[in-house]
Order: structure tokens, then C-alpha cells, then sequence
């Protein structure tokens, strides 16, 4: 939750344990990125998100486009934003309603094909919207796997193979308490300051709900001369350089009207993996949706009613595509 919702997904990693069913705590937004991921831009670094947050099973429906049944789960709940001084020293409160879904198609060997995440954020003038789904071109991660990539077991409990700073210890029957720092965090040492503190629980998470496919993607024709787009969520992690703009694009949802455009070569160089907090909730027993971006184009269209971002890998037939409102 508090770098950007690519990195919650909501499988668990062991059979033998009962399922999430709840979370509670804080995290300590101590970082620039961390209050920007909630779009509190105009506020100043160290403002404090307390949640309460439940976990309930989706039941998707017959994709048209998946060779396999889907599975889904949602997260809903309520953050409070305190601590929160604007750029004329004045403090305030935000109130949020926070909605994750999280749908995925997997193969009868447990490894991941497809997937979709939908984040709500209804929080007044802070609110925003994005959906993406990401087309797997290889099968990095089975059920089994993904825990261990992140976590080594301790004599107390569980600590991040690689950073930043995390431990989790079962502090009760079906309840685990985890304590973390954010990446790139001066002021969390990891010993008697934590940016986050997670009440994991456990039980019956109950019946699940029927919900709809997810979106398949439309194609969107694409206006001469417009004004050049930016590069959004997906080129800020890229190296970039600037190509010709396609005569279409694939979207999640139609944007509109087309205001602008822009199309970018992915050199491969900054390529890499996007999941900045994999460790902090692989220990909460929710692996993460990870992007894999390589040598590719990057299509980036702004419309009236959204902006909608289309990855397509060079050598594969992996895609990432994204919408925001």
C-alpha cells in the first residue's frame, strides 16, 4: 500500500496454514514515494496511514480469452491519513475507502499466465483509479515458490532475504505481527523504528462472490498530430527513446477522446523487475504481482476520460497494459 498497488496480490503460499482474512496497522510514510503512491503530492514527507482492511474470495467468471478456470481475491477497508501538513504548514486528516482486486489465471501446474488488479482509492481530491493486466510470457513463480523467494525462515520468525529491514513473529493463535521498513527509508532502523506494523489474521475467510470477467483490452485508433503524451507510470521505471506513434493501441477501457500521444523504444538497459515491497507482504502470506519489463514499446495515450498505457515485448508475447483515472 504505500509505494503503488502493483505490488499487492493476494495468493497464499502454504497449504497447511489458514488464509488471510484480515490486516491492521500503519505504515509511517516516510518516503517522497510513499505519500506520491497515494497521490498526496502536495503534502509533506511523514504523514501516518492507519488501515483496517478485510480479505474476501472472488469467484470470477468464464474469461473468453483463458484456457484456465480463474481465481480472484479482494481486499476492502477503511485508511485513516493523519499527520498530513500542507506546503502553508496547516495539518489535516484524510479518510480513505481502499478496494484491491486481484484475479489470475494459472496453469494446471500452479504457474501464472495472466493476471489483473484493479486499485480504488476513494479518498475526495486525493481519489484515483488504475487497473492493469499483465500477459506473462514465461512462468517465473508457482504457489510454492513465492514465499521462499522473499523470506528466510529465523528461530523467531521470518526476516527478508534481501531487504529492506523486515521480521514477522506469530504472536498468537492465527495471528502474526510484522514490522518493516520502506525501501530507500532514513528514518526506520529497523530495530526500535518501524515505518510499518501489520496485524496479519487469520481464519475461515468465508463464502466467496461471483464477479464479472475482467476487461479485455480494446483497440483504439489513434488521431494524427497530436501534442507528444508523458510517459507515465510504466516509462518512469525505463530507459526511453522516442518513436513514431502506432495507428493504434490496445486499452483496458476506452480513454475518450484522444488529447495526446506518445510512443517510446524500451532499450532493455533499465529493464528489470517492479516490486519494490515483495518481502513486506509475501510475509503477510500475499505474494506480489511482479512486472517484467525488457526490450519492447512502451504506447502512451491521454484521453477525456482516462489515460491507458500499453507494454509490448520485442521478442515474446508478454504485454502489460494499464489504465488510470
Amino acid at each position: 500500500m504505500a509505494t503503488t498497488w502493483v505490488e499487492f496480490s493476494f495468493t497464499e503460499s502454504e497449504d497447511d496454514i489458514d488464509p488471510v482474512t484480515s490486516l491492521d496497522g500503519y505504515v509511517q510514510l516516510s518516503t517522497r514515494s510513499s505519500m506520491d503512491s497515494l497521490n498526496l503530492k502536495q503534502f509533506d514527507v511523514g504523514a501516518k496511514a492507519s488501515f483496517e482492511l478485510e480479505m474476501t474470495q472472488l469467484e470470477p467468471e468464464k474469461c473468453e480469452n483463458c484456457q484456465n478456470e480463474l481465481e480472484g481475491k479482494r481486499i476492502t477497508g477503511t485508511v485513516i491519513i493523519t499527520e498530513l501538513i500542507d506546503e502553508q504548514g496547516r495539518s489535516g486528516r484524510i479518510e480513505a475507502d481502499l478496494n484491491i482486486s486481484h484475479i489470475e489465471e494459472r496453469d494446471s501446474d500452479g504457474f501464472l499466465l495472466q493476471e489483473w488488479v484493479i486499485f480504488d482509492w476513494d479518498a475526495g481530491a486525493s481519489s484515483f483509479n488504475q487497473m492493469i493486466h499483465v500477459i506473462h510470457s514465461s512462468t517465473p513463480w508457482s504457489d510454492e515458490q513465492v514465499s521462499s523467494s522473499f523470506l528466510i525462515d529465523t528461530t523467531t520468525g521470518s526476516e527478508s532475504r534481501t531487504g529492506p529491514n523486515l521480521i514477522k513473529e506469530k504472536v498468537a493463535e492465527n495471528k502474526e505481527l510484522v514490522r518493516a521498513c520502506l525501501p530507500d527509508s532514513f528514518t526506520c532502523n529497523g530495530v526500535s523504528n518501524w515505518d510499518i506494523e501489520m496485524n496479519v489474521n487469520r481464519g475461515n475467510i468465508g463464502d466467496s462472490i461471483v464477479v464479472e470477467s475482467p476487461h479485455h483490452f480494446i483497440e483504439k485508433s489513434i488521431p494524427n498530430n497530436l501534442e507528444l503524451s508523458e510517459s507515465g507510470f510504466l516509462g518512469s521505471w525505463v530507459n526511453l527513446s522516442e518513436s513514431n506513434v502506432p495507428a493504434t493501441s490496445n486499452c483496458l477501457l476506452d480513454p475518450g477522446n484522444i488529447i495526446s500521444a506518445g510512443s517510446w523504444q524500451i532499450d532493455g538497459s533499465g529493464s528489470g523487475i517492479i516490486s519494490p515491497l515483495s518481502s513486506v507482504l509475501s510475509s503477510a502470506g500475499l505474494p506480489v504481482l511482479q512486472i517484467q519489463i525488457g526490450l519492447g514499446v512502451l504506447t502512451v495515450l491521454e484521453g477525456d476520460s482516462g489515460t491507458c498505457s500499453q507494454y509490448t515485448a520485442a521478442n515474446s508475447i508478454a504485454q502489460i497494459l494499464v489504465f488510470e483515472n
